[in-house]
């Protein structure tokens, strides 16, 4: 095996990189220095590719005589020490050469090891860095979660208070519509009443005249005592009128407290005047429990067919247990949206056949001889036709007649899905 042989063609590179220098250098004087042929072909090159290191290695060590030249004008600030080994060639050179290339190896991994620790440590603290920026920026955006978080409970409260106020009012409202109605009922009853009198005594004195007149019950009724009729009917009449515009003003304050409940419109209307049906949100279907939670809560007048819904709901309870079921059911609904909530049973002459007091329904029980069904279409036509009415049932002919009265109709099931 060839000396130095096993010593890699990159570790000489400066030895040969300075031989063919000098070679060329060389040239320029007279006589020229004899030189190997194929270092003639690199002069003026800036730098010596990598695979011609090898051949220009082994034509520099097959002559002696020109590599001893070169090895003489090897200076330390020229050639590194293994090129001046290998150019020089004392004793153990090359195994010199090779510890020599074993410490620069070890030195340049050194380096490498520290550069890269550098590096490492620079990541480090730049990772330390962007870390405590993530936490300044999770801590600043915490307290605007929190701050949001505090406007939204802020919020909800207010909407709770909202909700509380607009079911008083709801409460209210109920009451002033059933004021007015009484009230309405009172002086049809005594303008009835009066012109009932009125009536019977012309009659007695184009009968009699001259003759003191009697009615078959009582004395007919002085002039004063008309005129106290005329002054009840007056009353009864400005009551009714008070009651409808504290209706309006209930109406005002429900639209100014929550604007999800649409006003309903108290205004009496001529009865020529035709019901309109209520229109529904897009996409919802007529028969769905959403289109009865709407109509619930849109202020329309509700007639609900009473045991058409209750042995649909309740059908596993008596007739007397379903119907306080239902009875109760929709006393929750009219509290919760302000529903003006009528609910028509069949027959009350049934045992059983009452409803307590209640502040936000209305019970009817039909009377001997006549079916609820009846009993629902008159509620219809009793309400002023400027008044939007739905009606719950799933009997076909009293949806017909509802649809063709203007009215919102809701399946028996659409409801009970809402209770």
């Amino acid at each position: 095996m060839i000396e130095g042989a096993d010593i890699e063609h990159r570790h000489l590179r400066r030895a040969i990189e300075f031989a063919v220098l000098i070679a060329e250098e060389a040239q320029k004087r007279k006589p020229p220095m004899p030189v190997p042929n194929p270092i003639r072909s690199f002069y003026g090159k800036p730098r010596i590719p990598a695979a011609a290191l090898g051949r220009l290695r082994r034509a520099i060590e097959a002559d002696d005589v020109f590599r001893q030249r070169i090895a003489a004008g090897a200076l330390p600030e020229l050639v590194d020490e293994v090129g001046r080994l290998w150019l020089q060639r004392p004793p153990n050179w090359a195994a010199d050469a090779q510890e020599l290339i074993r410490r620069a190896e070890h030195a340049s991994e050194a380096v490498d090891l520290a550069a890269a620790l550098k590096r490492s440590e620079k990541r480090r603290v730049a990772a330390e860095e962007a870390t405590v920026r993530s936490l300044a920026d999770v801590a600043r955006l915490t307290a605007i979660v929190d701050e949001h978080q505090a406007e939204v409970d802020r919020l909800r409260a207010d909407l709770t208070k909202a909700d509380e106020s607009l079911a008083e009012v709801k409460l209210e409202l109920i009451d002033v519509r059933n004021e007015a109605r009484h009230s309405r009922d009172r002086e049809a009853a005594a303008n009835s009443r009066l012109a009932s009198v009125i009536a019977e005594r012309d009659a007695l004195l184009e009968s009699s005249p001259g003759v003191p007149v009697t009615s078959p019950l009582e004395t007919a009724p002085t002039e004063s005592e008309l005129q106290q009729l005329r002054d009840l009917a007056d009353l009864s009449a400005r009551s009714a009128a008070d009651a409808s515009r504290r209706v309006a003003d209930m109406l005002t304050r429900r639209e100014r407290a929550v604007a999800v409940v649409p006003p309903s419109n108290v205004a009496s209307s001529g009865r020529g005047a035709r019901r309109r049906p209520l229109s529904l949100p897009g996409g919802i279907i007529a028969s769905s429990a959403e289109a009865a939670s709407f109509l619930a809560r849109s202020g329309a007048a509700m007639i609900v067919d009473g045991y058409n819904v209750a042995m649909l709901g309740w059908p596993n309870l008596t007739l007397e247990a379903a119907r306080s079921a239902l009875i109760e059911s929709m006393e929750n609904l009219a509290r919760r949206f302000g529903t003006e909530v009528t609910t028509v049973f069949d027959g009350a002459g049934i045992v059983g056949a009452h409803a307590g007091r209640r502040r936000a329904t209305r019970v009817v029980f039909s009377p001997p001889g006549v079916i609820a069904d009846d009993v629902i279409r008159r509620e219809i036509e009793r309400l002023p036709a400027d008044r939007q009415v739905v009606i719950v049932t799933n009997d076909a002919e009293v949806q017909r007649d509802a649809r063709a009265a203007g009215c919102n109709v809701v399946s028996s099931n659409a409801l009970l899905a809402v209770l």
